[in-house]
């Protein structure tokens, strides 16, 4: 690499990191240091603080009393952890916040870290990790779930510990012995936790060995064969271990049957299978397919072609075919699947993301080259600016109600007038107000405070939704204002 080689490649990372900065501070932080949080990432913050308090199990967590007494819709071990937040720092919403962060860095040091390890014969190619990153955030349903507490984030994170692991060992061909098998068993202990947090969608790790072979051919298919059955040994293991134990195996029965059955057979499917799936993979793929076309447009109208020689044109087709097999192979599973929501590709776009990269580096690369030293330098300038605001932008957003202010005050006005003090409290509920989770989890993780069908447990309280159908003769209007909903006192 000449010198004024390098140094549009050191121009361009520094560029791509501070783009990449802007991007996390507008899209996730801002967001983040607000108060909201989609219900899910509430919810689950709410299992892991009342886990932390002594309420429900770790094998059966619990968020209410009206909801989700027995918490069956995922395994537990995210609540886990983030309930080890709770028990050091105490009931602070900074605990759901920071641990969502925590897997925004973990998974941006992963896939840095993998991103390297392939390059690392590859000097320029190496360096444009932050264009990995960059990529594999911009999907809107990536940055929107590491603002908002998703459990996706942790099925992100450990998968690509797992899929770290497996490049690790395969670096150095000659060396087949113990220390590739110590690696590939450490690569199965992730895949256990990847299913451990979200269920049979952990698995994909598994396929990592063999598309490593099928992909960059550095060891035999043979040790591909081999190191397949050892991950699925210590995954069936770690099940037939859990197995044995009364909670772990009714924790795992209430799973299968509340959630998983369930979804597999279509009963609580929604956005199905086939086409559908297909239509919300390409939605959610959309805005990396729209930069990768702009910017291979650009370099197709400026005349840019690839900069080396074909066997390391080669070996980059290789790598990136590495990544996106193992994207095709977290979303397989989803596209069969009856029940699919959008954030459900995120683990799989990381790896699609990055596998663009690949491809998309030398036409970046050339098109930045062509810009002037002042006009890099320029737009260095910049992006250092408007990273300042963006800055600014997460500092104003502190505190803030965020789109969720509209329920969070509906909880609070609930909760000052049914509940006194700081114990645990219900009210009841009738009509649509029941199916408002965003209520439901802010009441619980705000106030906990459960909210509970009125038919079957009458509570003093009753807050009055659309489409109530029981009789409310009995009640007197307490003249708090609820946007949506009445609440009324026996």
């Amino acid at each position: 690499m000449s010198t004024s080689d390098a140094r549009v490649i050191l121009q361009l990372k520094t560029v791509l990191w501070l783009i990449l900065a802007i991007f996390i501070c507008l899209t996730i932080l801002a967001r983040l240091v607000q108060l909201s949080m989609f219900f899910d990432g509430t919810i689950y913050a709410s299992i892991a603080r009342n886990m932390a308090q002594g309420h429900g199990t770790p094998w059966t967590p619990y968020f209410s009393n009206g909801l989700f007494s027995a918490f069956a819709e995922h395994p537990p071990l995210m609540m886990w952890l983030e309930a080890i937040g709770f028990l050091i720092f105490g009931d602070t919403i900074a605990v759901e916040k920071c641990f969502s962060f925590l897997t925004l860095l973990a998974s941006g040091l992963l896939l840095t870290e993998i991103w390297k390890r392939l390059h690392r014969n590859d000097a320029w190619m190496a360096a444009m990790a932050p264009f990995a990153l960059l990529m594999a955030v911009i999907p809107g349903r990536v940055s929107w779930a590491f603002a908002n507490g998703m459990l996706e984030n942790q099925l992100t994170a450990f998968p690509l510990a797992a899929l770290l692991l497996v490049v690790i060992a395969y670096e150095q061909p000659e060396e087949m012995g113990r220390k590739r098998l110590l690696l590939i068993a450490a690569s199965g202990a992730f895949t256990v936790l990847c299913v451990a947090t979200k269920g049979p969608v952990g698995l994909f790790p598994l396929a990592a060995p063999g598309l490593h072979w099928l992909s960059l051919r550095q060891i035999s298919w043979r040790h591909a064969l081999w190191d397949t059955l050892l991950l699925t040994l210590i995954v069936t293991a770690a099940f037939v271990i859990l197995w044995q134990f009364e909670e772990p195996r009714d924790a795992i029965r209430r799973y299968l049957s509340v959630q998983l059955l369930p979804s597999l057979n279509g009963q609580r499917g929604h956005n199905g299978a086939g086409w559908a799936a297909v239509r919300t993979f390409l939605r959610v793929s959309a805005y990396p397919i729209t930069a990768a076309s702009i910017l291979l447009i650009t370099a197709h109208r400026l005349g840019i072609k690839v900069l080396d020689g074909f066997e390391q044109h080669e070996l980059r087709l290789r790598r990136a075919a590495f990544l996106v097999s193992v994207g095709f192979s977290a979303s397989l599973p989803l596209l069969l699947s009856p029940r699919v929501s959008s954030f459900y590709f995120n683990p799989a776009l990381i790896y699609l993301s990055a596998g663009l990269s690949v491809i998309l580096t030398p036409a970046l690369v050339g098109v930045f080259s062509r810009l002037s030293l002042n006009g890099r330098s320029r737009l260095q300038l910049i992006l250092a600016l408007f990273l300042a605001g963006a800055v600014l932008s997460v500092a104003a957003n502190f505190g803030r109600p965020g789109g969720d202010s509209p329920a969070i005050e509906n909880a609070s006005r609930i909760a000052d007038t049914a509940c006194g003090g700081d114990g645990r409290c219900a009210v009841s509920g009738c009509g649509s107000v029941l199916q408002d989770w965003a209520l439901h989890a802010y009441l619980q993780r705000r106030h906990k405070t459960s909210l509970e069908d009125d038919a079957d447990t009458p509570h003093r309280f009753l807050v009055v939704g659309a489409n109530c159908q029981e009789n409310t003769e009995g009640f007197r209007e307490t003249g708090v204002e609820l946007e949506r909903y009445r609440l009324l006192e026996r």
